[in-house]
């Protein structure tokens, strides 16, 4: 395990070779403008392995993620495997196999909300529940990292609705009712925003990293929550 390293055991979109860094970059920014190990909330980690990148900084990290039972697609998180690759990376993240809400997150508690490409997965009441929850366990300066597929074979790029991964999520629509607002993030290339164009995206499609195992972008967002 060790000589394989933290991200060899998630399959993944190619697209993750920017999201990792990008996340990983936001989070380490986030802590050294507050001087201290970060609180870590990955919504969806399954396997994935910034989570034990980020443990073994010093942070305390809690993977939330229901594995098989998810109301959407979800992948097998088996507990003995996640404990075993957080001792051979000596990067301690505690595991617990549910959604947000029913975690038992205290309010206020967590510096970072994290989700790598998970949200566009969920079914309606687990995103729902992502929106209800995300805001309400963030401390008043924390920050929500997501990165989220954005679809090219389904709306509004082709008919479809769904696809076998899931459905583009509207990104505005999920921070207004996360109680979050967008503080970093190019809104002409997040779904739902009013400078969002379908037809400019496919115009400029040679400039994006587009996914090797199945057609998608990655939108990048940071978001804090909304002012009173």
């Amino acid at each position: 395990m060790r000589y394989l390293g933290p991200f060899a055991f998630q399959p993944n979109n190619s697209t993750r070779q920017f999201e990792y860094p990008w996340a990983y970059s936001k989070i380490v920014e986030h802590a050294d403008a507050n001087r201290r190990r970060l609180r870590v909330v990955d919504v969806g980690g399954s396997l994935g392995g910034l989570q034990w990148v980020l443990a073994r900084e010093g942070h305390e990290v809690i993977n939330v993620d229901p594995g098989l039972s998810a109301r959407g697609l979800g992948w097998d998180v088996d507990p003995g495997s996640h404990r075993a690759l957080s001792r051979a990376f000596h990067a301690p993240v505690r595991l617990i196999p549910t959604t947000l809400g029913a975690a038992g997150i205290e309010a206020e508690s967590v510096d970072v909300v994290l989700s790598v490409s998970t949200i566009e997965h969920f079914a309606e009441p687990d995103r729902a529940e992502f929106a209800t929850h995300a805001a309400r366990i963030l401390r008043p300066n924390g920050i929500a990292v997501l990165t989220i597929d954005l679809f090219l074979d389904v709306r509004p790029f082709a008919p479809a609705e769904r696809n076998q991964y899931g459905t583009n999520v509207e990104v505005c629509a999920l921070l207004a009712e996360s109680g979050l607002v967008l503080r970093d993030g190019r809104r002409s290339e997040l779904l739902g925003f009013p400078e969002f164009s379908a037809p400019t995206v496919l115009e400029h499609l040679s400039r994006y990293l587009i996914g090797a195992q199945y057609p998608a972008l990655a939108q990048c967002v940071v978001a804090q929550i909304a002012p009173a």
